[in-house]
């Protein structure tokens, strides 16, 4: 196969495929995802010897001094993988989140700052409807009919809240302490972005937004100073499970990848493929964590002498298909 020009076959326009990555030396490899770039440099630097017999001082000696290739791409998809290479971490670590409840949960409140409650995805239940009877907090209650249980965190005028709910309520049923005795009627099943916050007694209720602030997603909880809250204020919630796993990021040794560029086969121009035997990788540039637009893992990478590799064949291969 010899391409001649001119042919506009020769042109490879679109500029789209795959690329891969593995160990130095291997053959199995991880699939990078959608990348933002994928681009190759060759940079040759030379000295140059220039005259001293005239003022034009012209070249009249050009040495080759260093070669250097490398690639840089925008890695858009934070797999285990990709977030591994690029931000030079170890292994992964599960550290799932169990659903979960606190009642009545003792904190050292600080004023005006925010403290981590300990758990993601917290809510409460509330539930509306007539009382009938007494009920109080501490009690634990369930639906005739639904069989459902759940802890009552704070009675209030025509609603209960509950935490440690097991099962789905319905609007309707009893739920009830004692069965025919001391019950709620909700009209309704409520399930709110917030934690319930009551004197140790149970009988107060604080406000979010007067007494206190709330990030639910996260699990942060500040003390409003402006508010009613008191030091010895407690705090139930329940909390969803959540599947968690961490890095710790810049602890690894450098990381160097065996990378390979596929083009896909519609683009228009010669189907390539190029074999990187051995690239060093580095973070390089801005990683947007605010921001418009995708967040993208910049990397470069410098091509560096895989000396496994024949004389001559140490550094990278491109190969040009059909």
């Amino acid at each position: 196969m010899n391409r001649l020009s001119s042919s506009a076959d020769n042109i490879r326009y679109n500029g789209t495929g795959r690329c891969y990555a593995g160990a130095v030396g291997g053959s199995s490899f991880d699939e990078l995802g959608d990348l933002d770039k994928l681009s190759f440099n060759l940079t040759v630097s030379t000295d140059k010897l220039k005259t001293n017999r005239n003022a034009a001082k012209a070249t009249i000696l050009e040495v080759e001094k260093e070669r250097e290739a490398s690639l840089s791409f925008g890695l858009r998809e934070m797999t285990n993988n990709n977030l591994k290479m690029a931000l030079l971490a170890g292994d992964f670590n599960a550290a799932n989140q169990a659903a979960g409840n606190q009642y009545q949960q003792a904190l050292a409140f600080v004023d005006d700052l925010y403290i981590e409650l300990g758990a993601l995805n917290v809510f409460s239940t509330k539930l509306p409807g007539v009382i009938t009877g007494t009920l109080a907090a501490g009690d634990t209650v369930t639906g005739k009919t639904s069989s459902a249980t759940g802890k009552i965190a704070f009675v209030g005028s025509g609603f209960i809240e509950l935490v440690n709910v097991s099962g789905t309520f319905q609007a309707g049923e009893q739920v009830y302490k004692t069965q025919d005795t001391d019950y709620i009627t909700p009209s309704g099943i409520e399930k709110n972005q917030d934690v319930i916050v009551t004197d140790a007694a149970g009988s107060v209720r604080r406000q979010q937004g007067t007494d206190y602030s709330l990030d639910p997603d996260y699990g942060y909880f500040r003390k409003l100073s402006a508010g009613n809250m008191e030091a010895t204020d407690v705090v139930s919630y329940d909390s969803e499970a959540v599947e968690k796993s961490y890095i710790h990021s810049m602890s690894a040794s450098s990381v160097q990848k065996k990378l390979i560029f596929v083009s896909d086969k519609k683009d228009h121009g010669p189907r390539q493929r190029w074999i990187f035997h051995k690239v060093q990788i580095n973070l390089s540039g801005d990683f947007p964590l605010i921001g418009a637009g995708a967040a993208t893992l910049n990397v470069k990478g410098t091509v560096l002498a895989d000396t496994t590799q024949p004389a001559g064949q140490e550094y990278f291969k491109t190969e040009i298909i059909g």
